[in-house]
């Protein structure tokens, strides 16, 4: 995570029972550290996790 491109994004890939522990980071870190998270489900099927309305909270440094 050394690059400062903007186009480049990264991606956490987790099960559904890590999904609480990965939540208690902030949406607002993930976004500014351009980490996009995936939950893998019991039935094996991938969802990304909703990311945080920025604009509800007046955050200005969400991406």
């Amino acid at each position: 995570m050394t690059s400062q491109d903007a186009r480049i994004r990264y991606a956490l890939v987790v099960p559904s029972s890590s999904v609480n522990a990965v939540e208690r980071v902030p949406a607002h870190v993930r976004a500014l550290l351009r980490i996009e998270v995936y939950e893998v489900t019991d039935e094996n099927g991938v969802r990304p996790l909703p990311a945080q309305d920025c604009s509800a909270d007046g955050l200005k440094f969400c991406a």
